[in-house]
């Protein structure tokens, strides 16, 4: 009976144990969440480092920890989130090195985990809260349709963007931002390149034939002339009191001080047209045939009873298809030189022949180019985010590599900008403006 009592009381006790020892496991699990906290977010134009920490319990198991991001210009612009790492579960950092060009850039932390403290076990995700990297930058929600540096001021430079109404822009490089805009009535009519004369008034032509006159300091209107015209203004330049312009395949010219049009029959079917100085002017020519020349014309020559130009004939090489391109076309500084056409043809003026064909070099197609005050060119490629730097013997020195797909650059003695593509542009030929027209965002980008 005693030996019965002493195994009741030994099993008693060791249920009693056991017992305890279960209630006190269920006691001690852990039910508090999953805890995610950025701690440090360092964000510049060339990366953007997150860190966080997580508080994670026993009989939590993390299955994907991924870095989310999203970007915009505008703020009707459609944003999705584009996953860009997906990390180990104990990872606590992470640098974004190709952070997008645009005026915001957010990211998050977002962690998919399982739950096995419960039954069934639950799948669940967490997501951190949003941290945005703001910049200042300039968008174009077209591709412009011409930029011309200042010949006064180095670091401002002019933009046409015929979206909309059209407008100018003086765009100053230094500051990063517009000083001034001139807005026109019809962005689709202007189709011909605008011209600076004596250094400081801008020259602007419709195809309807109206020509405006601006201050380039301060873009106020100076005048406004209405030529004579039949079909459509291509092509016009300033000498004097005079206005030559052809209106479509005939030279004529208008008069800015007495309002008088002279249309003197002339043929002349250029594509572009600007005046060089004691009477002579520089003819391009990209649809009948692609040339460049050199003719005369002056009051004497040129009048309401006669027109005649003055011829000058140089020994040339021939040249090529799409050898030369108004829609592409760059002076250098002293203006002996102009490059012009997706091949990056080079023309001395002194004798009108092509001294180098850039793409002769590189096998590449460019877009517009820039030269420097060292008749440094920098040339951008056509759908790569390069941009081919040559020097005044036409080496290759450098390519530099762009976050955009580079269209316009715009150097200074102090730095280089560009104007590029968010997505790539193919262009062939000349049309009178109407085949340079893309309708592809764009923004201003500083080179380091």
């Amino acid at each position: 009976m005693d030996c019965f009592k002493l195994k009741y009381t030994f099993y008693t006790f060791f249920l009693f144990i056991i017992l305890s020892c279960s209630s006190n496991n269920d006691d001690d699990i852990d039910d508090s969440p999953l805890e995610l906290t950025i701690t440090n977010f360092e964000s510049s134009n060339n990366q953007v480092k997150i860190e966080w920490e997580t508080i994670k319990p026993k009989g939590l198991i993390i299955e994907d920890l991924c870095i989310y991001r999203l970007d915009k210009n505008q703020e009707t612009d459609f944003v999705s989130e584009k996953r860009i790492a997906n990390l180990p579960s104990n990872e606590t950092t992470f640098t974004d090195y190709d952070v997008p060009y645009k005026k915001e850039v957010s990211y998050k932390i977002r962690i998919n985990y399982r739950d096995e403290r419960t039954t069934p076990i639950q799948f669940l995700n967490l997501e951190s809260e949003e941290k945005k990297f703001t910049r200042q930058i300039i968008s174009f929600t077209n591709v412009p349709f011409q930029v011309q540096k200042d010949p006064i001021q180095t670091n401002i430079f002019h933009i046409l963007d015929k979206k909309g109404n059209g407008y100018l822009y003086k765009y100053n490089s230094s500051k990063n931002n517009f000083e001034y805009t001139k807005t026109f009535d019809n962005g689709n009519l202007l189709n011909n390149r605008f011209q600076i004369i004596n250094t400081n008034e801008i020259y602007i032509a419709d195809t309807k034939g109206k020509v405006f006159r601006l201050n380039a300091d301060n873009y106020n209107t100076i005048g406004t002339y209405s030529t004579l015209i039949s079909d459509n203004l291509n092509a016009f330049a300033i000498s004097g009191n005079r206005i030559y312009y052809q209106d479509e395949e005939t030279w004529n010219f208008y008069n800015i001080s007495t309002g008088g049009n002279n249309k003197v029959g002339l043929v002349t079917s250029m594509d572009y047209s600007e005046y060089l100085g004691n009477d002579i002017f520089l003819f391009l020519y990209s649809q009948i045939g692609y040339d460049a020349k050199l003719f005369g014309f002056s009051p004497n020559t040129c009048n309401n009873l006669d027109c005649w130009p003055t011829f000058y004939n140089f020994p040339r090489n021939p040249t090529k298809t799409y050898s030369v391109d108004p829609n592409i076309f760059s002076w250098n500084s002293s203006k002996s030189k102009f490059i012009t056409s997706i091949n990056g043809c080079v023309f001395n003026i002194s004798d009108m022949n092509i001294e180098k064909s850039l793409s002769d070099i590189t096998g590449k197609r460019y877009f517009q180019f820039a030269f420097d005050s060292n008749d440094t060119i920098y040339a951008c490629v056509q759908a790569e985010k390069k941009i081919h730097v040559f020097n005044s013997k036409y080496e290759l020195i450098d390519i530099i590599d762009t976050k955009l797909f580079p269209l316009f650059p715009m150097k200074t003695d102090n730095d280089l900008k560009v104007i590029g593509s968010y997505e790539p542009i193919s262009y062939w030929s000349f049309g009178y403006g109407y085949y340079f027209n893309f309708n592809i965002e764009c923004a201003i980008e500083t080179i380091n």
